[in-house]
């Protein structure tokens, strides 16, 4: 197996110099995981899928308005262990023939004064039967894993906040799986989501009148 590469130094963002918008949130929803094919007639003992991991929009949005650059910590038998990616589409594609979990790290742009965030993705090359177990055939539709989240800004940086709320969405380039992946479909649980928020709010909202009583 190959020397897994030290992860890049974590620099904590200076926000000595932000401004901070108060009682303000900004959120930015992603999706990631894996999507891996059966290599076939192809197919040897070390290759036996195709699988790419990644990071996209919901709508395969471009998100480098907010994110500087996606590390991905492939496992280290792999060449060049970790890939990292400054522009859209964040993406990496290899070959192989066994699952691991694959470590992303998301940075944000430089004004945002946010530290990075660290997501895991499993990479899954066969799909699971209703008892939970592996089903190792031979499948022609790809297995797709994946996860979708909310990048969360509490209390974020006025001209951060403006500059993403006055940009224009825009498509990130196309490539062989976004036709695969599609466009999410997230209103249960966007649902579920804001109900939770609304919950946290008015609990909030309790204990500072609490609080605002005992001063």
């Amino acid at each position: 197996m190959a020397e897994d590469k030290p992860a890049e130094d974590a620099k904590t963002p200076d926000d000595s110099n932000l401004k901070r918008k108060k009682d303000t949130e900004l959120v930015v929803p992603i999706c990631y995981g894996t999507c891996a094919y059966w290599l076939g007639k192809k197919a040897d003992e070390y290759h036996s899928h195709k699988w790419t991991v990644y990071l996209r929009g919901p709508e395969n949005e471009d998100l480098s308005h907010v994110i500087s650059k996606v590390v991905f910590n492939l496992h280290p038998s792999f060449k060049e262990a970790q890939r990292t990616l400054e522009k859209p589409p964040y993406e990496v594609t290899e070959t192989g023939w066994g699952e691991f979990e694959i470590g992303i790290t998301v940075h944000f742009s430089d004004d945002s004064g946010e530290k990075s965030v660290d997501l895991s993705a499993p990479l899954k090359l066969y799909e699971e039967s209703a008892d939970g177990k592996q089903e190792k055939k031979e499948q022609k539709k790809p297995v797709i894993k994946e996860k979708y989240e909310e990048m969360v800004f509490h209390e974020p940086d006025e001209s951060f906040l403006k500059r993403v709320k006055s940009h224009k969405t825009k498509q990130a380039p196309t490539t062989e799986i976004t036709p695969v992946l599609g466009k999410r479909d997230d209103t249960d649980e966007l649902l579920r989501i804001a109900t939770a928020r609304k919950v946290v709010a008015e609990r909030v909202s309790v204990l500072k009148a609490q609080l605002d009583a005992l001063t």
